[in-house]
């Protein structure tokens, strides 16, 4: 019998990745084939994104390009997952008839009968559940296999005022801790080293299942896995930082989690925070980050910005560039404020103009190239445990790695021009030059 061919397409954020793989598990547990990126396939599946209009611009985009390829004969149904029928619904396929059916993420264990009506012409709407945990669900990793996303919660309380998330993915959703732990031993028994824990907000992991926050107790329980080699923690709301996560990172847990966190500020200004939705303070950013790198000397803070805010002024703009300055993250990135529709932000008056925030966002991008670059050049002469990633974009006879500082797909590379590393492969390297982003090393003997 030959099988039925299903190509993904993930938009998006590394937590739409995850899900992706949870699709390409189920369907492959159905008895379908997975197609590769240039490979024949009988359906597409558009994984989407929409925090942003232009990320519901890039998926439409996505989208139409699938459906020249069904007028070429070349698919027979365009399906749509993800964000995208999360905030448009029904409405979505009727106001795209290219698109043959779209599944919501709660409703992704269901996604090969979803997929088998659809190649049956019957346009199935599969709009049941805002957010996807994958519990005890098979999943088929999409990267070379060294390192691996796992979403501990989906969805989001917090409700800032610029942000479509909670509408989109709910309310906030703790994955069982046993089924965390039981998904991690799987990944690494698969070969995976690195865990990466994502989540919209995983420092607000298990209140709702628990009753507290034990994102603490769930990072013990991960690094103590066998095979384990690194753990990284990424988007924790900075406010919720607590004693017990930074007594972690001071035991650094047998080595295993990385002096490494990304913390989502936005801001410097307090106005501007309020008016965000955001908690906390400049000053109690400014000390949970003091905390960090006080409890973990060579500790890396990665972040990011939002510039033109309704209501920035010239005066908040210069608190910002300040505060980045005190912080000195030495991996962030900087967006533009978007008014999306359905947000309290669209609506709010003083809205900054077009070339404000242009400016605006090319000050900070300076500014923040700056602190890379001196804290890069400060690694010059360091001896680094590194992991490989696989062939540099920047040349065939490199290859790109990674060390504690640097998170996959997020940041800089480490360059090692020894092109017969395979993936995974973890050595000693010699930092012997340095760029705003990027690194140059040899390998240590």
């Amino acid at each position: 019998m030959v099988k039925t061919r299903i190509r993904i397409i993930s938009l998006g954020c590394a937590k739409n990745r995850v899900d992706s793989e949870f699709l390409l598990g189920r369907l492959a547990e159905a008895g379908m084939a997975i197609a590769g990126e240039d490979e024949p396939a009988d359906a597409v599946i558009v994984n989407t994104c929409s925090f942003l209009q232009s990320a519901c611009e890039e998926a439409i985009d996505v989208i139409l390009e699938c459906a020249e390829e069904k007028r070429a004969g070349k698919l027979r149904a365009v399906l749509v997952s993800g964000c995208l029928p999360n905030r448009y619904g029904t409405d979505l396929a009727k106001e795209m008839p290219e698109i043959d059916g779209v599944i919501s993420p709660g409703s992704y264990d269901k996604v090969a009968e979803f997929v088998r009506e659809a190649l049956d012409r019957k346009s199935p709407s599969v709009l049941s559940g805002k957010g996807y945990l994958g519990s005890k669900a098979p999943r088929m990793l999409t990267n070379a296999g060294h390192y691996a996303y796992i979403k501990i919660s989906d969805g989001c309380n917090n409700r800032c005022s610029y942000c479509m998330i909670p509408d989109i993915r709910g309310p906030h959703v703790s994955k069982p801790m046993e089924d965390v732990v039981d998904e991690a031993g799987r990944l690494l028994g698969a070969g995976v080293k690195e865990l990466v824990v994502i989540a919209q907000d995983p420092t607000r992991y298990g209140t709702d299942l628990y009753g507290r926050p034990l994102l603490g107790e769930l990072v013990k329980q991960l690094a103590g896995l066998d095979g384990l080699m690194w753990l990284r923690l990424m988007y924790a709301y900075p406010s919720r930082v607590d004693d017990e996560l930074i007594g972690l990172f001071e035991d650094g847990l047998k080595g295993r989690l990385l002096p490494y966190m990304d913390l989502p500020m936005q801001h410097g200004s307090a106005k501007v925070l309020s008016a965000m939705n955001r908690l906390g303070s400049p000053e109690a950013i400014i000390d949970v980050v003091g905390r960090l790198r006080r409890a973990r000397p060579g500790f890396v803070v990665r972040t990011t910005f939002m510039v033109g805010f309704p209501g920035e002024s010239e005066a908040d703009f210069r608190e910002l560039l300040d505060f980045i300055r005190l912080v000195g993250p030495q991996r962030a990135g900087v967006f533009k404020f978007s008014p999306e529709e359905g947000t309290p932000a669209a609506s709010m008056p003083d809205q900054v103009a077009e070339e404000e925030k242009d400016e605006r966002e090319r000050a900070v991008m300076s500014l923040l190239a700056e602190i890379s670059l001196e804290y890069n050049e400060s690694r010059i002469g360091e001896v680094t445990t590194v992991m490989v990633d696989g062939p540099s974009d920047e040349s065939e006879l490199l290859v790109s790695a990674r060390s504690y500082a640097e998170a996959p797909e997020e940041d800089g590379h480490i360059l090692i021009g020894d092109c017969t590393l395979a993936p995974g492969s973890v050595l000693k390297a010699r930092i012997t030059s340095a760029a705003e982003y990027d690194l140059g090393a040899d390998i240590v003997e």
